[in-house]
Parts: C-alpha cells; sequence; structure tokens
C-alpha cells in the first residue's frame, strides 16, 4: 500500500443504460479453447499487473453478447490487421487470439475502478500506465 501524495480525488457515480441484441446462450467454442490453450502456453500474465493467478482471457473489441448487433464490414473497416480470409463465421474474429487478452479476475470481471467490464476504458487504462509512486484508487492507500 501506498500514501497519497497531492493527489486528488474524484468520486463520480456512474449509470449505464444499454440495450444488448437478442443472442443465444453462451457457448464456448472450438476457436475460444485454442485461444485460451495458445494465451496459457505463452505463460499468459495479466496485462496489468502482471500476474499468473487467476487469469482469465478477455475479448477486447467485440463481446459475444453483442455479436447479433455487430457490422462486421465496420469491424474490417476498423482492424484491418485481423486475417479476414480466415474469417467464416463470429467465433473466428470474436474468440481470436487478435480479439482477447489475459486479464486477471480482478482486472477482467472485478468491480470500478479495477475490472475492465465495469470501468471506463481511459479511467481503467491509468492502472495499466501508472508509476509506481501513484495511487490510483482508495483500496491503494495505506491506512
Amino acid at each position: 500500500m501506498q500514501t497519497v501524495k497531492n493527489e486528488h480525488e474524484i468520486h463520480e457515480t456512474i449509470t449505464i443504460d444499454v440495450f444488448y441484441p437478442d443472442h443465444p446462450p453462451r457457448t464456448e467454442s472450438k476457436v475460444f479453447k485454442a485461444t485460451k490453450k495458445h494465451w496459457h502456453q505463452l505463460g499468459a500474465v495479466c496485462g496489468v499487473c502482471k500476474t499468473k493467478e487467476k487469469v482469465e482471457i478477455h475479448h477486447k473489441f467485440i463481446e459475444w453478447a453483442d455479436s447479433e448487433g455487430t457490422d462486421w464490414d465496420k469491424v474490417r473497416l476498423e482492424h484491418p490487421d485481423f486475417d479476414w480470409a480466415s474469417f467464416k463465421d463470429d467465433p473466428d474474429f470474436i474468440d481470436s487470439v487478435y480479439n482477447t487478452e489475459p486479464l486477471c479476475e480482478k482486472h477482467h470481471r472485478g468491480p470500478a475502478p479495477h475490472g475492465k467490464h465495469f470501468t471506463p476504458e481511459p479511467i481503467w487504462n491509468m492502472q495499466k500506465y501508472q508509476r509506481a509512486d501513484f495511487v490510483y484508487s482508495p483500496d491503494e492507500v495505506a491506512k
């Protein structure tokens, strides 16, 4: 734990109200099983804190819950580096190594301000790039 030195705290309450497109129940595709195996064979570490404990594989750009509402032509334009020749069906992109990153449970699904699923990206990114002497959140303050 660190002590706060001249930082200032901002406390916000964020309400998010969005619709998810209707979608079938989530199942683990063959592509996702292979992607998880790939990351773990590489010795997957959290992209934020570098731990190897409780590492999960996060979908970066497109989540399964959004698959039925995705315009793939827009995705192609935004992600020209993806191997589009290999794309036959949604899992080919959604569950690919390209669209995933290893994160520990805290930085993946943990509550805000740590979990990527619950924290706006510009705020979430700060924990990835913070100086060693910077205090990011109240749970890092020495008591």
